[in-house]
């Protein structure tokens, strides 16, 4: 809520002007028929006698209660008059600041006055500024006391705008800071001069918002918070808020919405490489407000949720991707130091992870584990999968894992194999180990164990005979020869299995996309039929429907109608497909429409029934009986146990595929947070 636009510059300078609320006259530079009365005089003098710099944090600048030196006790209306006089004069200036006593009440706003300040200074800025500042504190202490915004109320708050919307001012005290009704009080029998009011709310706005303590709400106020990560749980609140409403209250309009919306969200986060993200939340907040009667609007009923996502999602959404960045940095880190493990077994100190659970990783994640000049990497392919290896280049630790590896017993061929890759591929930087004799013959011991399975079968009984060491030589180079055109085969095959999971993945992805791409047709033209049905309360035509939604052509529009099963109702007016009445699908998704269609439709069939009626409205009448016959045919076939009375607005049931959808995506999410 800016206060008012960019500061104008003087034109002489081109500095920024000095305001006029911030200019007084020294007492010699006017000529004042008021300071020939004694009390006038008295009261200048007094406001004289406080005006200084180091007096505005004390709170000693002269306030209207304050006692008038030489003068007896002054009432209310006195001073007030002979305050105005100085005002008039232009030798005061009346100034404000805030303060806050109590969390429980919103900070006020009280009056001081200056006269022309100390030798050094030509005008009041500098105790102006004191005062912001003294303000900002003030707002900062009250923003502190407050407890945090609770579930609890939030809700209360966004329940009473649901039902009665903004219409008082400044009407949610426990959420808003409302600082321009601050100056309206008792205490400013002198009404507070409204240029100065404009530019203190610019600059302690201003102020308040690069502290990161206040977010601008249009409309409302501005809203108190403590950090940006209290923003990304407030809007999980809202949208809980929003879905718990919009699924009941206004589950006839918003179902097929919220469901195209959690297609998106599901499909979004089956990556599990995607950070959260306020995408969705301020979707489905969106898709409330068009659902939201009348013109929605600041101060409309139910609007406050919409608005409040509207002006945290952005601060939630840095906050969100900032958290994740946090995640994988600390990941990371974890990964790192167990590589450096103190503990000598190679498996604490050597990473191995499949190709599958790699890509799952997130992509920053994955960039710090390979480009990290510490960490050595490299690839080795088995049977079924390429798995990525890493270890620390800590000369010291890499001797550890050559010793354990030594020592070890029953220790996969292809794990053995798959370290000796890892010490070849980083050999520049830990080539210093090798100059130790007793290493070298630990590390020749670690690789006969990883060839043994590639030597000849006759190997062991050359080795019995004790002449294997003569052939030993031989054995190694064949079997390295052995283990790269194995690892050719393997990379070749593992590379086309990685492929097909890839383009099946695609495939899966591509066939989710389509269905949220007929999702959305299918809920643009409901979106448009939901405006006639339950906003003006007439069964639309097939035409009409098409004359509100231009992005479809005609034959699109009319193969999304047929493909989703749209009905086509016939009437006297109708005989043409594209006159005839357009109704819902009737799946079982059309029970809720249909119960509010009934409620709807037939308090308009009884306003119609009991009056003289113009053609337009005998139309209506008739497009209404149709409709109201479809919907009485459509639960004669299609009973359920909700429907042995008329079914009760609001009434969720428990086979909702929107109420699956959201179980599924909070697994997913609760999965990537772990």
């Amino acid at each position: 809520m800016n206060a008012k636009g960019p500061k104008p510059l003087d034109p002489h300078t081109g500095n920024v002007a000095v305001p006029n609320f911030l200019k007084v006259k020294k007492l010699n530079e006017v000529v004042s028929y008021y300071m020939n009365d004694k009390i006038t005089h008295s009261v200048y003098k007094a406001i004289q006698a406080a005006t200084s710099f180091k007096n505005v944090k004390k709170r000693q600048l002269f306030e209207p209660h304050h006692k008038v030196p030489e003068v007896g006790e002054l009432g209310p209306k006195d001073i007030d008059l002979h305050l105005k006089r100085l005002l008039e004069d232009g030798t005061v200036s009346q100034l404000a600041y805030l303060i806050s006593d109590s969390a429980d009440k919103q900070p006020e706003a009280l009056p001081c006055y200056a006269t022309f300040p100390e030798s050094e200074s030509l005008d009041l800025s500098r105790i102006y500024l004191e005062l912001l500042d003294y303000s900002v504190s003030s707002l900062l202490s009250y923003l502190d006391r407050k407890p945090e915004t609770g579930k609890t109320l939030l809700w209360e708050n966004l329940e009473s705008d649901l039902e009665w919307g903004a219409r008082k001012e400044a009407p949610f005290p426990q959420l808003f800071l409302y600082l321009r009704q601050a100056f309206h009080n008792e205490h400013f029998r002198i009404p507070a001069n409204p240029e100065f009011i404009k530019d203190f709310l610019f600059e302690l706005e201003d102020d308040l918002h690069k502290k990161g303590r206040v977010i601008d709400v249009p409309g409302y106020g501005l809203f108190g918070i403590r950090s940006s990560k209290e923003a990304v749980q407030i809007m999980e609140y809202l949208d809980d808020f929003i879905q718990s409403k919009g699924t009941k209250q206004l589950r006839h309009v918003l179902m097929e919405e919220f469901q195209k919306i959690a297609m998106e969200e599901k499909l979004y986060y089956s990556n599990t490489s995607n950070p959260e993200t306020t995408k969705f939340k301020t979707e489905r907040a969106e898709a409330f407000a068009r659902a939201l009667s009348g013109s929605p609007s600041p101060g409309t009923p139910g609007m406050l949720s919409v608005v409040l996502v509207r002006s945290l999602s952005e601060l939630a959404e840095k906050e969100l991707h900032k958290q994740s960045a946090e995640r994988d940095r600390n990941r990371f880190h974890d990964i790192k130091k167990n590589l450096l493990s103190e503990s000598g077994s190679w498996e604490k100190k050597v990473l191995l992870v499949p190709d599958k659970e790699f890509k799952s990783y997130p992509e920053e994640l994955k960039r710090m584990l390979i480009d990290d000049l510490e960490i050595g990497y490299s690839t080795w392919e088995t049977k079924t999968t390429t798995i990525h290896a890493f270890f620390h280049k800590n000369a010291n630790s890499v001797r550890q894992i050559i010793l354990s590896l030594g020592a070890a017993t029953n220790v996969e061929t292809w794990k053995i194999l798959c370290i000796r890759q890892l010490v070849e591929s980083n050999e520049p930087q830990i080539k210093s180990i090798f100059r130790e004799p007793d290493l070298v013959r630990a590390y020749g011991k670690v690789l006969r164990k990883g060839y043994l399975d590639y030597f000849p079968w006759y190997y062991t009984i050359l080795d019995l005979l004790g002449i294997g060491r003569i052939f030993q030589d031989v054995f190694f180079s064949q079997a390295k020869e052995k283990i790269k055109g194995q690892q050719n085969q393997l990379k070749v095959r593992n590379h086309e299995a990685s492929k097909r999971e890839e383009q099946a993945k695609i495939q899966e992805k591509i066939k989710e996309e389509e269905k949220i791409r007929s999702a959305e047709q299918r809920s643009k033209i409901s979106s448009a039929m939901d405006e006639f049905y339950f906003k003006r309360s007439v069964p639309p035509t097939a035409s009409e429907i098409q004359g509100n939604i231009g992005e479809f052509s005609a034959d699109l529009y009319y193969q999304i109608l047929d493909r989703e099963k749209f009905v086509f109702i016939p009437w006297e007016k109708g005989k043409e497909r594209m006159d005839q009445i357009l109704c819902y699908p009737s799946n079982e998704s059309f029970r809720n429409k249909a119960r509010e269609l009934h409620r709807i439709l037939s308090e308009r069939m009884e306003v119609l029934q009991n009056k003289v009626r113009t053609a337009e409205e005998e139309d209506s009448r008739t497009r209404i009986a149709k409709v109201i016959k479809h919907v009485d045919d459509w639960f004669a076939s299609h009973k359920s146990s909700s429907d042995k009375t008329t079914p009760q607005k609001g009434k969720v049931d428990s086979d909702d595929p929107y109420e699956s959808f959201r179980k599924e995506i909070d697994k997913v999410r609760k999965v990537d947070k772990s």
